[in-house]
């Protein structure tokens, strides 16, 4: 009786050099088939969700900035969204920063980066198809805060790479500490997100989920990162992947094949075939 697929991206519904595969692609055309909701629901902000994703047919709905936003493919447009308190973001932006830490900011569904970022990202920990992924969706930023602070009420999300993992440990614990009004997580190893309080995509999904009559007991959610753990304790059918962090793993309900061997469709076949 599953009504609604929600799934991550990076990591989970695409394979590593960032395609669907073609086992996927017949396993979500099955159930989109069979009237389930598919939902993409990723950290990404719209601009950098591949086109492949947002004109998938039957795809209506994507949450992105880590349920930050809602957009509606058909209208085009942001239904939903839970937006950074100004009050917030000036706090971010006035905490000292380590050095070799970079932000990005994310406006509108347009992702913005330091200018150093965009042009080595293998610098700062990205992998050879993550470092394209920056290159090809990032607008380059030379003074990212001031840009920031000009925008500070639009902001859907920020985010820091800390490629150094005990940097960024402690600029998750400080962020938590001083700032009360945020949510703070992380998809990958050497990335740090920052959203509003609310958002997450556990919280976002159970919105879009409670406006398209679905409940949790009619829900299936898949994911490989911390930033998935909200999501996929919100349904029954929560499941990582084999790939999946330790956390994400011990949030599902079930376990999966990873996201280079299909872990995605071969779930949906064995729940949804029934």
């Amino acid at each position: 009786m599953i009504k609604l697929i929600a799934s991550d991206l990076d990591g989970t519904l695409l394979t590593d050099k960032k395609e669907l595969s073609k086992v996927t692609r017949e396993a979500l055309d099955m159930a989109i088939s069979n009237g389930i909701y598919m939902i993409p629901a990723t950290g990404r902000s719209f601009k950098a969700v591949p086109d492949m994703i947002k004109n998938y047919p039957g795809v209506e709905y994507v949450i992105t900035s880590n349920g930050g936003v809602i957009y509606s493919v058909s209208k085009k447009e942001r239904i939903y969204q839970c937006l950074l308190e100004a009050e917030s973001a000036v706090k971010i932006l006035k905490m000292e920063r380590p050095a070799n830490v970079v932000m990005e900011i994310f406006i509108k569904g347009i992702p913005y980066s330091e200018e150093a970022y965009v042009l080595e990202p293998e610098k700062y920990g990205a992998t050879q198809y993550g470092a394209r992924y920056i290159k090809e969706t990032r607008i380059p930023i030379k003074n990212i805060e001031e840009f920031a602070q000009e925008h500070q009420e639009e902001l859907d999300s920020m985010a820091f790479v800390c490629r150094d993992i005990e940097i960024k440990k402690a600029l998750w614990k400080k962020l938590e500490q001083e700032i009360p009004d945020i949510y703070v997580t992380s998809s990958v190893g050497h990335l740090l997100e920052i959203g509003h309080k609310n958002a997450g995509k556990g919280n976002t999904l159970l919105y879009l989920m409670e406006q398209l009559g679905v409940t949790p007991e009619e829900a299936m959610a898949f994911g490989d990162a911390d930033n998935d753990n909200s999501m996929l304790k919100a349904v029954k059918y929560g499941i990582a992947m084999d790939n999946g962090t330790k956390a994400c793993k011990a949030a599902a309900a079930f376990i999966t094949a990873s996201n280079e061997d299909d872990g995605v469709a071969k779930a949906i076949y064995r729940f949804c075939s029934q």
